[in-house]
């Protein structure tokens, strides 16, 4: 039984440092997002964003954005890539959030 606890062990180590990971790496990604968005816009507060819906099999984001000066609206984000799309006038933005439900 002694025995048995090594792998158990050593299994919940690996699960917690690949779900860490991820965890991290998105919280990383939407800091980029939020500061792309304020860059973009000529703000100097960091954008707040919301809604997030993964689209593209993980390769790019929808969300909303809002600004403490009230501005808001929606944007794209592709991961490949960095481009970020603002606006729903923005093609990149139709082709790839428009029908996605939140």
């Amino acid at each position: 039984m002694h025995n048995l606890w090594i792998p158990v062990v050593a299994i919940l180590a690996v699960a917690g440092l690949i779900f860490g990971s991820q965890a991290y790496s998105e919280a990383k990604r939407d800091g980029h997002i939020a500061a792309t968005i304020s860059e973009q816009l000529g703000s100097q507060a960091k954008a707040e964003i919301s809604n997030l819906k993964r689209v593209n099999k993980g390769y790019g984001v929808c969300g909303d954005y809002a600004l403490s000066n009230a501005e808001s609206g929606h944007f794209y984000y592709n991961d490949a890539t960095n481009h970020l799309a603002l606006g729903t006038d923005d093609p990149l933005y139709h082709d790839n959030c428009e029908g996605v439900s939140n």
